[in-house]
């Protein structure tokens, strides 16, 4: 039943062993060599990010849907029918069985897109290697280069490590041309973008990065002064200058070259 819980949910993500789905649709709204991009909204998240855009979905689990493998085939094969160039699962390692249960039976009915993984960056390695030859573009954020404030807002420990440890496989499965790492500017230099930055090109100077400056204080980010506002452009630009300083050689803004 949508919207119902399981007496085995479990874990950070307080997950059952289903999968559950709070939307999809052909999206124009990523970076410019992935559009149009088949969405798929993957319900929960293996995060808590004090302001999560999509937090009625993701943290507070409304409007979801229980989905089963032949469904989310059945949605798959649709996207590809309506002009979608990848499967793009948004928020997706949480729930990795029930996917790839789902591509399989898709791929069973002539599924073909390459598939994207677009995810937090908080991914274990046991988890991305099962992924080795299905995905082939992977998207991650890089949210913080601060675990300090990597564990107050997003309420994840080691996120540095595990982000790098993360980077490192994602290269190594598709190389730094399957990775775009996206990186969202937070106010008053919370997330580090100079040590974000610095880690992305020790993984490889040849990832291309994406910085976001679409911030805003949704959510829960009122109780906390430092992110209680938007963003500013000098902000974006200190960031953008981190990157370059870095010496990573594809920098976007925006899903904009600069």
């Amino acid at each position: 039943m949508p919207g119902g819980s399981y007496a085995w949910a479990c874990g950070v993500c307080d997950e059952d062993d289903g999968l559950w789905l709070a939307g999809a649709g052909v999206h124009f709204g990523e970076e410019p060599q992935l559009v149009p991009s088949g969405l798929v909204l993957i319900a929960g998240c293996n995060l808590a990010c004090a302001y999560c855009e999509t937090f009625e979905f993701s943290l507070e689990r409304k409007g979801r849907v229980r989905t089963s493998a032949e469904q989310l085939a059945a949605l798959l094969l649709d996207l590809a029918r309506r002009g979608a160039r990848n499967a793009n699962f948004v928020t997706p390692t949480h729930v990795l069985p029930a996917l790839l249960e789902g591509l399989a039976v898709a791929a069973d009915h002539a599924f073909s897109l390459p598939v994207v993984w677009n995810c937090g960056g908080y991914e274990s390695v046991e988890a991305l290697r099962l992924l080795e030859g299905i995905v082939d573009i992977y998207l991650p954020d890089a949210k913080y280069g601060d675990d300090a404030a990597a564990f107050e807002l997003s309420g994840c420990k080691g996120y540095a490590a595990a982000l790098r440890a993360s980077l490192t496989e994602m290269v190594r499965q598709v190389g730094p041309a399957g990775v775009i790492v996206r990186h969202l500017v937070l106010p008053r230099g919370v997330a580090a973008a100079d040590e974000v930055m610095r880690l992305v090109a020790d993984v490889s100077r040849d990832l291309a990065v994406n910085v976001l400056s679409q911030y805003r204080p949704v959510h829960r980010a009122s109780r906390f002064p430092v992110i209680a506002r938007g963003v500013k452009p000098d902000e974006v630009r200190a960031a953008v200058e981190a990157a370059r300083a870095a010496g990573l050689r594809s920098v976007l803004v925006d899903g904009r070259a600069v």
